[in-house]
């Protein structure tokens, strides 16, 4: 017997100055897939995709399709180490993809340099990890119109 699951109302999106947003101008499906493949050719791995809709589903929800990525590798964790352990637990780094009521999809990450720049002795890596994040959203970002390039 299907159970009936209450719909969430989604409130209007903040725009935190420590995150990134881009619109993607692919759909959801293409969106997730196109990211991870950008997670692979920047030779990262991804270490975990979680689907928020399902578990919402089970627990009598729906949302809108809604994943989440988690990248890293270990030659980043190598060099957290040796400059300050107490930053491992920023790690893995993640995607935040979802499909809004209006049928566009988001991708949202924390700024990574603000997310490491509480810790000694790792804002060149901050940088580096800063630099693969925008790539990765860059992917599948809209184009600006209007703007010369």
């Amino acid at each position: 017997m299907a159970t009936l699951l209450s719909n969430v109302e989604y409130a209007p999106a903040s725009s935190p100055p420590f995150q990134s947003l881009v619109i993607s101008s692919l759909d959801f499906e293409a969106t997730v897939a196109r990211l991870k493949q950008a997670i692979t050719d920047l030779d990262l791995w991804l270490i975990n995709e979680v689907n928020p809709q399902i578990l919402l589903e089970r627990g009598g929800y729906a949302i809108q399709p809604a994943r989440q990525l988690f990248f890293f590798h270990p030659r980043y964790l190598v060099r957290l180490l040796g400059a300050d352990p107490a930053a491992v637990v920023e790690i893995p780094l993640k995607l935040v993809v979802l499909q809004m009521p209006d049928g566009s999809v988001t991708v949202r990450h924390n700024h990574v340099e603000d997310l490491l720049s509480r810790y000694r002795g790792i804002s060149g890596l901050a940088a580096e990890l800063a630099e693969i994040s925008f790539k990765l959203v860059t992917t599948v970002r809209q184009p600006v119109v209007g703007v010369a390039r």
